[in-house]
């Protein structure tokens, strides 16, 4: 009988600071001898999914996703810097009613009128709630915490440390149904001003941008643009009258862990692990400018809900955060230290259920083999 197979795809979920998790899951598999095909990721995955991709270790991994620091945010600066939580009290002032909720406010036609819902199912791969995603990318323009700058070249300097700029450097993947091209790693963005799913390094074709000539650090700077927290990328389209722009945010606007942009058909079977494993959707009291922020970005997550979530040949674990904020940006040594420990101790249960299953479909195949001619 075969050995353990340890050559897996991985698909990781978004979740802002929390995927410095994701350096407990690399030490994991690497002192375990797991390598991985292909990688998928979003947001926060996607971040931590560009680095592994690039070959960092885990100890290098931990060292980076660690030293990523945006700063405290104030409390006073958030209605100043992000358009949309000052338009949130003005319209609910505006409409008299305290119980007004953000997916309410972003789902309205006109923020000085009533709410009115409206459903509009999109294109291929997604649904979503009224007006959200046009409000999105209007408000995407008008204000947010950070441009995403130095974000995108704190990315281009350590991938460029490896030898990765563009997607031409993760050519060599599997080629399966969801990767054509077989790219060894890829990401997930929105594009707010089409509404639709894009799967970068692929869909960048309909900007006239060549797939191979992307940049790895721009392409997730867009998955991980977060609403209201960074600045969309904007993509121009054409020249003169002709030119149209388009607002690129967070992929994990329409879908936070995209297990389905590793084929079922792919050589290797797939594992992934999402952030917020025991987080419950809870009431945000509005009662502070954060707080108001907060749920502005939790209103614009999974509201796309691709057509297919087909789970065979995949290996999913949920990783416990437990009250870590995605918008922590100043964490303090002890959380980050939680969250690798918790990233850790999933992979390690994923890795031992892995191959508890494979050491009881050996013995059997030893004792039973004409059952698996």
């Amino acid at each position: 009988m075969n050995k353990i197979n340890k050559v897996y795809n991985l698909v990781l979920s978004g979740g802002g600071v929390k995927g410095i998790a994701y350096s407990g899951v690399s030490e994991a598999v690497e002192k375990r001898g797991y390598t991985f095909s292909n990688i998928a990721g979003v947001s926060a995955g996607a971040i931590a999914g560009s680095f592994i991709g690039a070959g960092y270790n885990a100890a290098d991994l931990r060292e980076i996703l660690g030293s990523l620091d945006f700063g405290k945010i104030k409390m006073e600066d958030i209605p100043k810097l992000v358009s949309a939580v000052a338009s949130f009290e003005t319209w609910r002032s505006l409409n008299r009613k305290d119980n007004y909720s953000a997916v309410e406010f972003l789902s309205t036609k006109n923020p000085r009128g009533m709410f009115i819902p409206e459903y509009d199912y999109g294109d291929h791969d997604v649904n979503f709630r009224g007006d959200i995603i046009k409000n999105v990318a209007l408000y995407s323009k008008e204000g947010c915490l950070f441009d995403g700058d130095y974000l995108e070249e704190w990315l281009y300097k350590h991938l460029r440390q490896k030898g990765i700029t563009t997607f031409e450097d993760f050519r060599g993947g599997e080629v399966d149904c969801c990767n054509p091209k077989g790219y060894r790693v890829r990401f997930l963005a929105v594009d707010a001003t089409r509404r639709k799913a894009l799967v970068l390094p692929d869909d960048i074709e309909f900007y006239n941008i060549n797939p191979d000539k992307l940049e790895v650090a721009k392409a997730v700077r867009m998955s991980a643009s977060v609403p209201f927290a960074f600045k969309a990328v904007e993509i121009y389209v054409g020249t003169g009258k002709l030119r149209k722009t388009y607002s690129i945010v967070d992929g994990g606007v329409f879908d936070n862990y995209p297990i389905w942009m590793i084929g079922d058909d792919n050589k290797y079977r797939t594992i992934g692990f999402s952030l917020d494993g025991d987080y419950k959707k809870k009431f945000f009291s509005l009662d502070t400018p954060l707080s108001v922020l907060k749920s502005l970005i939790s209103a614009v997550h999974d509201i796309g809900i691709p057509k297919t979530k087909n789970y065979e040949n995949k290996i999913l674990s949920k990783i416990s955060t437990g009250n870590v904020s995605s918008l922590d940006f100043s964490l303090a040594e002890e959380d980050k230290e939680y969250l690798y420990i918790q990233g850790k101790n999933a992979a390690l249960d994923l890795i031992n259920k892995i191959e508890y299953t494979a050491r009881i479909r050996n013995a059997r195949f030893r004792r039973y083999p004409f059952f698996f001619r």
